[in-house]
């Protein structure tokens, strides 16, 4: 068997995705992280929640702030953390949670990194990309509304 790859398709919905932050970001260079849907296999809502408890447990006392990470009219979404730590560590924490990628905003500016290979993308600015429609709330199903 070969080595795990993200196909194009998959990285090209990882590379348009749209954030709601609902608290002040954590800092001028920060990652944006999930252990939602490891390998992007579909999971429950509960398990992805758990997941990504075991995730916060890794920040230690880096500042992080959730946001939802999402499509453009987040018909889809995932529950995500914006957290101010390296990107080395935000690249070995996607491993570790099976991530294929991870978001790391540097200079106002968003990249697109792989957790799988070196593939990186710079997506262009971070306030291109957050939704300010208004308030919404991630119901128990993991739906917005």
């Amino acid at each position: 068997m070969g080595k795990y790859q993200v196909d194009d398709r998959l990285w090209q919905a990882y590379a348009s995705t749209y954030f709601i932050f609902s608290q002040p970001l954590p800092g001028p260079e920060f990652s944006i992280i999930t252990a939602w849907n490891p390998r992007s296999c579909q999971l429950s809502y509960q398990d992805n929640k758990t997941n990504n408890e075991q995730l916060c447990q890794h920040f230690n006392t880096s500042p992080w702030t959730p946001v939802l990470a999402g499509d453009a009219v987040f018909e889809w979404v995932e529950e995500s953390f914006a957290v101010a730590i390296c990107l080395e560590l935000a690249l070995n924490l996607g491993r570790k949670f099976e991530q294929n990628a991870i978001f790391y905003v540097q200079s106002e500016t968003v990249f697109l990194h792989s957790c799988v290979d070196s593939r990186c993308d710079e997506l262009g600015v971070l306030s291109e990309r957050i939704d300010v429609s208004g308030s919404r709330i991630l119901t128990s199903s993991g739906r917005l509304r």
